[in-house]
């Protein structure tokens, strides 16, 4: 054993000098191979130190403090460094992999906004032909990133107007085979890494609308040599492992064999092919050099989670697309570090400032041990007094004790604890006054909903708005305005609480005063558009409101006389509208209101027929979750309506709470709930309002 060790160690050596001298280090499989001899080695000189210390070192009382003290003291902390170490390694390994796969995702974003303007370009074009619109897009791409094609080398753009395609390289322009569109990707964008043909790419799919037609632009840019020397700028090495062209793609299996720098890859399938692996390296990277004894290097390996771009639906392959990164501990920190500015050294000094107050606090120890017997008995005799103080009720008096350890703390915290006290007396007495006062204002907003839904001919108004706390952002409203219309209006502020119910009146008070004049409805501003309405609490919640806060609407009017009821919904969830065959959500309208000064809106009409059911909602009815995080839903919400739907209005809503509560299994809400319900019935006579 003892001739094992010397050569082991001096294997060791050999390492540490080649990694000392040579650029490249040596390798880690060898690195692994010391570590796997030197184990053994040392665990069996282990045991025979521990049994030289039991039979010499332990038989002398000193000597066993020496070693208590030595176990307690010192081998924790060597402990802790080795953890240290070891805990260094593998989340270094990990932060190497996680800069390689963020630079990777940034790539795919870079792509994706370019392919967003020339896809905006495209928009913009008024060619005649699709070549002419293939020319000037091909143009503009040149004239837009032609000078930094060096920072893309292997970039590849597919356009395609209709059934036309044009593809070419960014480098040369020179043609390309045209990427294909697959079935899966329907009409969406598209950003990530993918697997086409067992090519492994980075790509970004953009769509458009031109006057020729829908249009795609499809940026693509191949793993290569020169990729890799991008993402591994300042990390190190990378590697990726991808299949070889025209080979087939399936799962594979755990066995592997290397050839030639190739891999073999057995797969699991029904007829036992082999496929063909490819390693893509850097070309002109190698692992970052030691900066010190501690800069160790580190290495990790990941999978790309490749979408694979053929078939018919969307599919990830994790194990045909492997990446390796080797590098170093104080690179990978550099590369974290560079990011935080000048002052990110700060990091190390605080570091070495707190070892030296570690050092400090072993000489403290010895200090504190005699004064602590001391620090017992006063502490103890200023609490009993505190105590009997307190009893009587005088939770004024402080032990003014300072904190010198832990037993001196406890008459600091029982200090804290009755200000606390006294602290918590006080704000009970505040928090009553509070609840008063809550309590006011939740009767003066119930002011602000209508009292009861109008009579309107042809339809049943029924709304109801259960706030999740004692006052609510959430806002319906009906407002008879003449003539036989009326105006639903379901609102949902930003925000909880005495803010949002404060926007709630000013949203109320805005859009009374937009149809009142004092005595009734005005004619001089009747019959405005609900965009024009909408327009018009726009700018002014937008003028008298802080910047960040918001009201999702949706503003309707319904015409008795006409039985058309026009809306605009305001970035509201669409309201439904049930019929007799089908649901119809009523969507379109403009974004939110009071956040954009200059939003346009537009009015959308709708015919209500008999028979009808009308139901707009806050997102207080749809996004209650039960015990196990699931949320109520919208298709729930429906299925209810739906069974209920030949009740009366006010016999529906009770079921949508109850089934919305049973979801829950709280009586407590979790969010505002407000819901309106409108049935359409035959017309039996036609008001003319109030």
């Amino acid at each position: 054993m003892a001739r094992f060790t010397v050569w082991v160690l001096t294997y060791g050596a050999a390492l540490w000098l080649v990694d000392r001298f040579s650029r490249g280090g040596a390798p880690g499989s060898l690195e692994v191979l010391f570590w796997l001899a030197a184990i053994p080695a040392g665990f069996y000189y282990f045991v025979r130190l521990f049994r030289l210390l039991r039979r010499y070192l332990l038989w002398h009382l000193r000597r066993r403090l020496i070693l208590t003290y030595f176990f307690v003291a010192v081998v924790p902390i060597g402990l802790l460094l080795l953890l240290a170490g070891i805990a260094a390694f593998f989340l270094n390994g990990q932060l190497a992999s996680f800069l390689v796969v963020s630079r990777l995702q940034n790539r795919v974003n870079e792509l994706q906004q370019l392919g967003l303007v020339i896809s905006h370009h495209g928009e913009d074009s008024a060619r005649r032909s699709p070549d002419a619109a293939f020319d000037d897009l091909e143009e503009f791409v040149l004239s837009e990133v032609g000078s930094r094609s060096a920072d893309y080398p292997a970039l590849e753009i597919t356009l395609r107007i209709g059934r036309a395609a044009r593809a070419f390289h960014l480098k040369d322009r020179s043609p390309a085979t045209p990427v294909s569109t697959p079935a899966w990707l329907e009409g969406d964008d598209f950003g990530g890494i993918v697997l086409d043909d067992n090519r492994l790419a980075l790509r970004a799919v953009n769509r458009a609308s031109t006057s020729l037609g829908p249009a795609v632009v499809m940026l693509s840019e191949p793993f290569t040599s020169e990729l890799l020397d991008q993402v591994g700028q300042g990390i190190g090495p990378v590697a990726a492992l991808s299949p070889k062209d025209n080979q087939p793609a399936h799962t594979p299996s755990s066995s592997a064999k290397h050839e030639n720098g190739n891999v073999t890859v057995t797969f699991n399938s029904n007829t036992n092919s082999n496929i063909d692996m490819q390693t893509i390296s850097s070309k002109s990277l190698v692992v970052p050099p030691r900066a010190s004894l501690f800069d160790l290097p580190v290495y990790n390996g990941d999978s790309l989670q490749p979408t694979v771009w053929e078939g018919a639906s969307k599919r990830k392959e994790p194990d045909l697309a492997l990446f390796y990164v080797s590098s170093r501990i104080f690179a990978l920190n550099r590369q974290v570090l560079s990011s935080l500015g000048k002052y990110s050294s700060l990091y190390w000094t605080v570091f070495a400032v707190v070892g030296v107050i570690f050092l400090v606090i072993e000489l403290v120890a010895l200090i504190i041990s005699w004064r602590l017997t001391r620090s017992i008995t006063t502490t103890v005799d200023k609490l009993n007094e505190a105590t009997e103080r307190v009893k009587a009720g005088d939770f004024s008096h402080r032990i003014n004790l300072p904190a010198h350890d832990q037993l001196t703390a406890l008459g600091e915290a029982f200090d804290g604890m009755t200000a606390s006290v006294e602290r918590l007396l006080r704000e009970s007495l505040e928090k009553t006054r509070l609840e008063g006062e809550l309590e006011i204002a939740r009767e003066v907003q119930n002011r602000l909903f209508p009292e009861s839904a109008p009579d309107v001919a042809g339809l049943n108004l029924y709304g109801l708005c259960k706030p999740a706390r004692t006052v609510s952002g959430d806002y319906y409203d009906f407002l008879l305005l003449g003539e036989g219309r009326v105006a639903v209006v379901v609102g949902d502020i930003s925000g909880k609480g005495i803010s949002a119910a404060l926007l709630m009146a000013t949203l109320q008070s805005a859009l009374h005063a937009q149809f009142y004049d004092g005595h009734g409805v005005s004619p001089a501003v009747w019959p405005p558009q609900t965009a024009e309405v909408v327009s018009r609490l726009n700018r002014q919640l937008y003028a008298s409101t802080p910047r960040e806060k918001y009201v999702t609407l949706f503003y309707g009017v319904y015409d008795s006389g006409t039985r058309k009821f026009a809306y605009t919904n305001a970035g509201h969830l669409p309201p439904v509208l049930f019929r007799r065959d089908r649901i119809q959500r009523l969507e379109g309208g403009g974004t939110v209101v009071g956040l954009f000064p200059s939003a346009r809106y537009e009015q959308v009409e709708v015919q209500i027929e008999p028979g009808d059911l009308l139901l707009a909602f806050t997102d207080g009815m749809t996004e209650p979750e039960n015990n196990y995080g699931q949320e109520f839903g919208e298709e729930r919400l429906l299925d209810v309506a739906r069974r209920a739907r030949s009740s009366p209005p006010e016999v529906m809503m009770d079921e949508i709470y109850r089934a919305v509560s049973d979801w829950t299994g709280s009586p407590e809400l979790q969010d505002d709930m407000t819901l309106v319900v409108a049935q359409a019935q035959n017309l039996t006579s036609i008001g003319t309002g109030a």
